[in-house]
């Protein structure tokens, strides 16, 4: 449970919290309701480097991918798909902290020996951030980030805009999002270990290719964090 000032608790009084995955009103500071909690897909350890499944669920195949390692909380299914889907598109940023916070437990626990330079979030193009008002991954990265101690660097931009990959079939997603990031203007990525956010990873395309950017441009080590990720099946390997 997430602590509250007594200036958030005297507004939850007016204004009730909302549980992140079904918005029923929740006590100050919960978060998600206990039943959606209960209900939640959690990703049990020991987890694949590959893809951030379960060991027990993996069907990856253990393919490589330029991302050091790829860690996440939850599967992208039943409540914290809602989550996910209440943050990204029902216009709800408040369901960040709930899925920023279970980030952060994630990344301590699984890459507690890391020692990052920065958080760094992908990047939405700057028609989706006037559509959409904020970009979810930086909702996230920032709560990642304070959570860690480190500072949350905005230092990818996303050049265009191309058709969403959740609309797309597996083969097509890679060349979808081929050459649609760059580096920010002066952001310094010489040598840093970087710890990459996103708020789902289907096939790994989107994050696969801001990491390669950011290693193009002299990062050392990328990891990443997603607030979930896809089973993978035989049509998203």
């Amino acid at each position: 449970m997430a602590t509250r000032s007594l200036w958030q608790k005297l507004l939850a009084a007016v204004y009730p919290e909302r549980c992140a995955c079904c918005r029923k009103a929740v006590p100050c500071g919960m978060l998600v309701c206990r039943d959606c909690r209960a209900a939640l897909p959690v990703i049990a350890p020991p987890l694949c480097p590959f893809c951030g499944a379960a060991k027990a669920d993996c069907t990856c195949r253990a393919r490589r991918r330029t991302t050091e390692r790829i860690v996440a909380p939850f599967y992208y299914e039943g409540k914290a798909r809602q989550a996910v889907r209440n943050l990204k598109f029902q216009n709800h940023p408040d369901a960040a902290e709930f899925l920023y916070t279970a980030m952060a437990e994630t990344v301590r626990r699984e890459y507690g020996g890391i020692r990052f330079d920065a958080v760094i979030p992908v990047p939405v193009s700057a028609a989706t951030l006037r559509r959409r008002g904020y970009n979810q991954s930086a909702l996230l990265a920032g709560g990642v980030a304070k959570s860690l101690g480190v500072p949350m660097e905005e230092s990818l931009i996303k050049t265009g805009d191309v058709p969403p990959q959740r609309e797309l079939p597996a083969y097509r997603r890679s060349g979808n999002v081929f050459g649609v990031f760059d580096r920010a203007e002066r952001a310094a990525l010489e040598g840093k270990t970087l710890l990459l956010v996103d708020d789902i990873s289907t096939t790994g395309a989107t994050l696969e290719e801001c990491a390669k950017m950011l290693k193009i441009y002299g990062a050392q080590e990328v990891y990443a964090a997603a607030a979930a990720v896809s089973r993978l099946s035989k049509e998203t390997k």
